[in-house]
């Protein structure tokens, strides 16, 4: 994992995960100056009632880096993302039809989600840009108004997209994926199953 991480980040000169994640920390930190966070919630867009978040392989490198995976430990973490792909059925894909080119997206809770105060286990300046984007909109909302600033997703994604575009890239070929992007457990098995054999 070294290997690839000092590629991605020394070689190809990617911009480091929290400054690229900077735009949306700022705003969920401007919330919640407003009193407007989800310190209190129940996770709710973090579990099947309203997650379907999909991420590109560069997230799913960045959700590794939040992890302490080793060589010892790489398979309890395999077969914890094979439980949670079994489990809310991301396996079986259904088309949308031959010219819609897309599968529908289904909901499920997220793996590195733990019910109560801690919340979501991966590093806020690791965690993907959906995530960091969706955020509440009243104090004390508790997930019934939640929405995702999508100004503020693209105003990220455009100013750091040729980069991105260069890392995504390099990890497709380097695991010969055919994906863009994947749902949170499916995209961090692939690569742990490449890193990890």
């Amino acid at each position: 994992m070294k290997n690839l991480e000092k590629k991605i980040y020394d070689d190809l000169k990617t911009i480091p995960p929290k400054k690229r994640r900077e735009l949306l920390i700022r705003e969920m930190a401007n919330l919640t100056d407003k009193n407007i966070h989800c310190f209190k919630c129940t996770g709710t867009c973090c579990t099947m009632s309203a997650n379907s978040m999909q991420i590109t392989p560069l997230e799913a490198l960045d959700i590794l880096l939040s992890l302490n995976i080793s060589a010892e430990n790489a398979n309890e973490f395999k077969e914890n993302m094979k439980e949670n792909i079994k489990h809310y059925r991301l396996d079986n894909e259904i088309s949308l039809g031959k010219k819609a080119h897309t599968h529908l997206r289904k909901t499920y809770t997220c793996p590195f989600f733990v019910p109560g105060p801690k919340g979501c286990t991966i590093k806020k300046e690791l965690k993907p840009y959906g995530c960091l984007g969706f955020n509440p909109r009243l104090e004390e909302d508790n997930g019934s108004q939640c929405h995702s600033d999508f100004n503020l997703l693209e105003a990220r994604e455009v100013s750091h997209l040729p980069n991105e575009t260069d890392a995504n890239a390099y990890i497709k070929i380097l695991y010969q994926l055919n994906w863009n992007k994947l749902e949170i457990p499916k995209a961090v098995l692939v690569l742990l199953e490449h890193i990890y054999p």
